[in-house]
C-alpha cells in the first residue's frame, strides 16, 4: 500500500474533501467490499458519474474479511474500497490481514464511522492512502478517489463550457463564440475555442480565419494526440484565445468513437485554463458524451413551441444523467422577432421546471454584422446590452460571482394562440419523457 499525501483538514467541507473535481479519474479497475448496503448504494452511485468514465467498478458485501480471503488467490486491483464497522485500534487488526495479500502497487481506502484525526494521521502512516467518514455521499468517494491518483507535478486542467443549441439556429455557435472572445479579454488567461459542428461549423468564420487543420485531424489520430501536436492545430487568435476549428466539409463524417471524444476532451484542457466548445445540434453517442463531460452546460433556446419541447427533453436528461454536478444553465435567444409568436418566459419556466440564466433580445443588426463581417459582437457595438449580458454570463461560467443582466423584454406575442399548443405540451410531458430532434 502506498503513502498518498493528502492531509486531513477538519475544517474542510464533507470530511476535508472541499475541492471540486475538474478531472476524469484514470483508467483503473477499482473492487469494493462494503458491511453496509449504505456505502454499497454509494459506491454504485459513484460509478454512473461522468469523471468515473473510465473506471471499472465491482461491489461486493462482506467487508475486510471477504477482501482478504479473495486475493489469497488473486491479484488485487489498481484500488481497493474497504469498509469497516470497527473503530480505533480494531480497524488495524482487520487490515493486518488485508496487508498480507495486497499487492504493493494497489492503492487502498478505507471507509469507517469513526471522525477521528489522529485515527486518520495513523492510518495514512500505516500506508492507507485515504479514509472516508461512512456513510459517504458519491461525490465524497469521488473526490477521496481522486485525491488518491492526482499527480502533484501535473498542471490545472481547464474548465470546460459547452454551449448547445437545443433546436437548430437557436445561437449557440454564436454565444459560444463571443463568450470565448470574452473569457480571453476579460480573465486574460488561456482559452481555446473547440468546434465540433464538423459539417456547418462556424468558428473560422466569425474569427475571419481560414483553419488548414480541424477538429477531425485531432480525432482521427487521437493515439498520437499530445501537447506538442495539439499545438499545431490550433489556429491562434490573439494572445490569448486559440481555435480548434471544424473542417466544415459536407464530405467528413458525422460519426466518431466516444471515447476517442472524451480523450481528446481530456487532452485539449490540459493546455488551456478555460475551454468552450461549440457542440451541434446532433444527438449521437458521441455528442451526448461530450456533452456529458462539460463542466458547464449552457442549452440555448428560442421562444417557440419546437425548442420548448427539446428544452425541456435535454433538460431533464442532462439533470438525471449528472446528478453530482450543477443543472445546465437556460438562454433564451432571438426574443422579440417581429410578427412572430412567442412563448412567455413564466410558461417556459413553468414547463421546464427550472428558471432561465438570461434573456437575450433579437437585434438583427447586431448579429447581422458581426456574422458577416468576421467580428465579435463586442466589436461591432461595444455598449449594447446583449455585450454587458455575455460579460456578465461568463462571470458566472469562469466560476466567478456576478449578477445577470437578464433582459426581459419581446416575448409573449401571440398570447391566445401559444396557450392552446401549451395546454396539450404539459399533457404529453405529464404522461412521457419526449426524446430531442
Amino acid at each position: 500500500m502506498s503513502q498518498a499525501a493528502h492531509d486531513y483538514d477538519t475544517d474542510g467541507d464533507e470530511q476535508g474533501f472541499g475541492n471540486s473535481i475538474e478531472t476524469i479519474i484514470p483508467r483503473i479497475d477499482i473492487e469494493a467490499f462494503c458491511e453496509t448496503a449504505a456505502m454499497a448504494t454509494a459506491l454504485q452511485d459513484s460509478a454512473y458519474d461522468r469523471r468515473m468514465i473510465r473506471t471499472s467498478v465491482a461491489v461486493s458485501m462482506g467487508g475486510i474479511g471477504k477482501a482478504s480471503s479473495m486475493y489469497q488467490e488473486t491479484s488485487t486491483p489498481h484500488l481497493l474500497v474497504i469498509e469497516t464497522k470497527q473503530t480505533g485500534l480494531a480497524i488495524f487488526d482487520e487490515l493486518e490481514a488485508l496487508a498480507q495479500v495486497c499487492d504493493p502497487d494497489t492503492k487502498v481506502i478505507v471507509c469507517g464511522p469513526s471522525n477521528d484525526v489522529t485515527l486518520y494521521r495513523e492510518l495514512k502512516r500505516q500506508g492507507v492512502d485515504e479514509y472516508i467518514v461512512s456513510p459517504a455521499a458519491p461525490m465524497q468517494i469521488i473526490e477521496a478517489i481522486s485525491t488518491v491518483f492526482s499527480d502533484p507535478e501535473e498542471a490545472p486542467i481547464a474548465r470546460t463550457i459547452g454551449f448547445v443549441s437545443v433546436k437548430g439556429g437557436a445561437g449557440a455557435s454564436t454565444l459560444s463564440h463571443n463568450c470565448a472572445a470574452m473569457l480571453a479579454t476579460s480573465e486574460e488567461k488561456e482559452v481555446i475555442l473547440v468546434d465540433l459542428d464538423m459539417q456547418f461549423g462556424t468558428a473560422g468564420l466569425d474569427f475571419n480565419r481560414e483553419p488548414v487543420r480541424s477538429v477531425v485531424d485531432a480525432l482521427g489520430s487521437i493515439d498520437e494526440l499530445d501537447d506538442v501536436k495539439l499545438q499545431r492545430l490550433l489556429v491562434e487568435h490573439d494572445d490569448y484565445l486559440s481555435i480548434l476549428a471544424a473542417p466544415s466539409s459536407l464530405e467528413v463524417s458525422s460519426e466518431f468513437d466516444e471515447s476517442a471524444v472524451v480523450e481528446m476532451i481530456e487532452i485539449v484542457r490540459r493546455s488551456a485554463d478555460y475551454v468552450v466548445f461549440d457542440i451541434p445540434h446532433i444527438w449521437t453517442p458521441w455528442v451526448r458524451s461530450a456533452i456529458l463531460q462539460m463542466d458547464e452546460i449552457v442549452l440555448v433556446s428560442t421562444p417557440e413551441l419546437a425548442a420548448l419541447r427539446n428544452l425541456k427533453a435535454m433538460y431533464d436528461l442532462l439533470v438525471q444523467r449528472r446528478p453530482n454536478d450543477s443543472a445546465p444553465r437556460i438562454i433564451i435567444n432571438q426574443v422579440g422577432v417581429p410578427k412572430r409568436p412567442e412563448i412567455a418566459e413564466k410558461d417556459i419556466v413553468e414547463i421546464v421546471g427550472a428558471e432561465i440564466e438570461m434573456v437575450i433580445g433579437y437585434d438583427a443588426p447586431l448579429f447581422g454584422d458581426a456574422s458577416n463581417h468576421g467580428q465579435m459582437l463586442k466589436d461591432v457595438n461595444a455598449r449594447h446590452e446583449t455585450v454587458a449580458q455575455l460579460a456578465d454570463l461568463n462571470q458566472v461560467l469562469a466560476n466567478r460571482s456576478g449578477a445577470l443582466r437578464t433582459k426581459r423584454g419581446g416575448a409573449g406575442q401571440g398570447a391566445a394562440k401559444v396557450k392552446e399548443f401549451l395546454s396539450g405540451l404539459r399533457s404529453k410531458l405529464s404522461k412521457k419523457q419526449v426524446v430531442a430532434d
